[in-house]
């Protein structure tokens, strides 16, 4: 059985967080006034990431890359709290 769901889960979770969040100190790469725009390109790229982890679970593929891509569901939990925070006055 190959382990394709797994791969991409992880490699989509990673990428997706790190687009997500590449507009925010400490990374703060910009791309002037689209930058806003990374914001949801990148949470939607982890969600992808996040599904096909999910599907991986379901699957029952073998090894333990799927777990690592469901353990990064934490991590955009933290994500929407902190925009919550940010877009919401709190901070």
């Amino acid at each position: 059985m190959e382990m394709k769901y797994s791969k991409y889960s992880i490699i989509l979770s990673f990428i997706g967080i790190f687009i997500a969040y590449m507009i925010f100190p400490p990374i703060n790469i910009t791309f002037g006034k689209w930058s806003m725009i990374a914001i949801p390109i990148g949470f939607s790229i982890y969600l992808t990431g996040i599904t096909l982890g999910i599907i991986a679970f379901f699957k029952k593929e073998k090894g333990v890359i799927k777990y690592f891509s469901l353990i990064s569901i934490s991590l955009g939990v933290l994500f929407v709290v902190f925009l919550s925070y940010i877009f919401g006055g709190e901070i």
